[in-house]
């Protein structure tokens, strides 16, 4: 059964130096892979914690700091992020209150202590964990957002609190799940293909435009991936289930979608016929408007985050009662040139370019190809979304994106797939691979 096969794989019962280490990252990513839907303030709780952890670690030279040329390109591109962002904050007026967009900024240097510490992980023992937990979370997310639309709210915000987040991750985690369709297992597929289904159906009842845009790209990279794997053979039964499934989707996708294109058209008829009215549709015009002509009068460095709707508000000139509340300008790209000029998209752009770069540059081969499949999902997800929404700046995507750049890092190019039944057959192979590790370490300190 797979909970047992789980359990084994997951909690190495043999005491030991690296064993703790290679159990712990192992907990880690299951864990962090559940949260999104389910949890999302607990993404960048987690990666805190792991970081503060691994700076501990490293101080007292538990694992060796180990990255590899295209790891440190990967983390500059992260660490530049971080530099423009405080020197926007500085160099503006009241710096004081940029304070809390730094302390935004510690989760993006996570790369240079746990990406370390996931290394001392025997190769391709966490991606399991990752894809498992994806699909377990979307299912759990699924259950939560039934419960939410029936009795708390019209829109399915999960545990993320805000409903594009909530659509942002369910699309995303829905669609890694699935990159375990090819599993041997078939717990492991029935996870896959559940997770992959509940995901879609979140995204739906969470309301999220810009996320159902993001579909037709994933189902792109997803087809991309599978079609080079060993499917297993479909059933009757398997079919019947999955034209089911097709059947609820749809079902459940046309009606939120018929609700939130009645919404858009009530929007535009509105900005048509009452344009001094702030609806959503008019709300986001303006602010990227403003953003534009905020980027045009300070293109070099911006406002700073602290001065950001102040200086958007400024340029609007609305009266009191409709001066703008939001947080951000509603475009990752139009946040970050307000915010940082010029310097604030390029480091936006590193960003997004830093999971292409660390799947790219691999060894051909099996995990390769997922690192390239599960990057172009991440970004793909985060830039389409972020046309519209929010990209950077929310404690949950930060660590999302962060962690899933980190694991596509992590990911060797050659490794084999392995399923977690596959794990579990390894575990003692495992336990006895870390205890020789535990041996040469312990030689290592006599001599």
């Amino acid at each position: 059964m797979l909970p047992d096969q789980l359990a084994k794989a997951l909690m190495l019962p043999t005491r030991g130096h690296f064993i703790g280490i290679d159990r712990n990252n192992r907990l880690f990513t299951f864990v962090f892979a559940l949260f999104p839907g389910l949890l999302a303030s607990g993404t960048s709780v987690t990666l805190v914690c792991a970081f503060l952890w691994a700076i501990v670690s490293l101080a007292a030279k538990r694992f060796r700091f180990e990255m590899s040329r295209t790891d440190k390109i990967v983390g500059w591109c992260l660490t530049f992020y971080v530099f423009v962002t405080i020197l926007s904050v500085v160099v503006h007026p009241d710096a004081s209150k940029g304070i809390p967009f730094i302390f935004k900024m510690i989760p993006f240097l996570a790369i240079w202590a746990v990406l370390p510490r996931l290394r001392a992980s025997l190769p391709g023992r966490l991606v399991p964990f990752l894809i498992t937990g994806a699909g377990i979370g979307m299912i759990g997310s699924l259950i939560f957002s039934i419960v939410q639309i029936s009795f708390l709210s019209p829109r399915a915000e999960g545990g993320a609190g805000n409903a594009a987040v909530f659509g942002l991750f369910t699309v995303l985690f829905g669609s890694i799940s699935l990159l375990n369709a090819h599993s041997d297992s078939r717990t492991e597929r029935f996870i896959a293909i559940a997770g992959f289904a509940c995901g879609l159906v979140c995204a739906f009842l969470s309301g999220t435009r810009s996320a159902w845009l993001v579909m037709p790209v994933n189902f792109a990279v997803l087809y991309w991936y599978l079609r080079g794997q060993t499917l297993p053979t479909i059933t009757n039964v398997v079919k019947v289930v999955g034209a089911v499934t097709i059947v609820a989707i749809i079902a459940i996708a046309a009606m939120k979608v018929t609700e939130r294109y009645h919404a858009l058209e009530s929007d535009i008829v509105q900005l048509d016929r009452q344009p001094d009215s702030i609806n959503s549709l008019n709300a986001r015009l303006m602010l990227w408007s403003a953003a534009k002509r905020a980027l045009l009068a300070s293109p070099l460095i911006g406002y700073g985050p602290q001065n950001r709707m102040s200086r958007v508000n400024e340029i609007l000139n609305l009266p009191p009662d409709k001066k703008m509340s939001f947080t951000h300008v509603h475009n990752g790209f139009l946040n970050a040139a307000v915010d940082g000029g010029v310097l604030g998209v390029l480091a936006v752009l590193g960003l997004l370019a830093a999971p292409i770069i660390a799947a790219r540059k691999k060894v051909p081969g099996p995990g390769r190809d997922l690192a390239i499949a599960i990057s172009l999902l991440l970004v793909s997800s985060y830039v389409i979304t972020g046309m519209l929404g929010i990209m950077f700046g929310h404690d949950a995507t930060d660590a999302v994106f962060i962690y899933l750049t980190m694991m596509i890092c992590w990911i060797s190019g050659t490794s084999p797939y392995l399923s977690i039944p596959q794990l579990a057959a390894h575990a003692e192979a495992d336990e006895l691979t870390l205890s020789e590790f535990d041996q040469k370490l312990a030689m290592a300190k006599i001599d």
